[in-house]
């Protein structure tokens, strides 16, 4: 059974929140299996120190302090959901990997059998060069999902996919594309009994 980490940082009380944090970058710093982190620890540091200060002024501070407080507490939830993207991409179910993430590891759920395949609703242009934005209806039972791209016709035996991310969301920003090229993307749904079929292909291209 592969393993995953848990997310559930609406529910975190601000000082938890920072706790967190303060993991996650301890447990991240110099550790082999995650070499190239999406949002920089040092980032990540002045992050939670600014937020830490920000906890102890809005304590008996003013309606701004407390404002100030929760815009960082969401820049905080914003920055650990990149990563965890990252981790699950780095760890690929490893229980070994991701508990030295600084994530707190979900619980093992019961087997709820095969999960079912994932519907990609389209694949459009942002109007920035480069991106193509996915989105794709969820499944019951899934943990994540995993984003493939190809350059070629998935219907041809031949064509070679391309693991873009693991994510626990149902849309991804695909960046760093060749103008008007095509690429065909396709999702699959991970749950407890392990990967399920590949999604129908979309077709999508980058604007210039």
């Amino acid at each position: 059974m592969r393993a995953n980490i848990k997310l559930a940082l609406s529910r975190l009380r601000n000082i938890d929140l920072l706790a967190l944090l303060r993991n996650v970058i301890a447990h991240l710093t110099a550790n082999a299996s995650f070499p190239a982190p999406p949002i920089p620890l040092a980032t990540m540091t002045t992050l939670a120190d600014d937020l830490e200060t920000a906890i102890q002024v809005a304590t008996n501070g003013s309606r701004h302090d407390r404002l100030l407080r929760d815009d960082l507490a969401k820049q905080g939830r914003d920055m650990l959901r990149t990563q965890a993207d990252y981790v699950r991409v780095q760890g690929d179910g490893d229980l070994t990997i991701l508990e030295s993430s600084g994530y707190p590891l979900a619980k093992f759920p019961e087997p709820v059998g095969p999960v079912g395949v994932p519907e990609i609703r389209y694949a459009r242009m942002t109007g920035i060069t480069g991106e193509v934005e996915v989105l794709w209806k969820g499944v019951y039972g899934a943990d994540f999902y995993r984003l493939y791209s190809t350059e070629q016709d998935p219907a041809d035996p031949a064509a070679k996919l391309t693991l873009l991310t693991v994510t626990g969301k149902v849309r991804f920003l695909v960046k760093g594309l060749e103008p008007y090229k095509p690429f065909w993307f396709l999702v699959s749904a991970v749950g407890t009994a392990g990967e399920g079929a590949k999604s129908d292909p979309a077709l999508g291209r980058a604007s210039a």
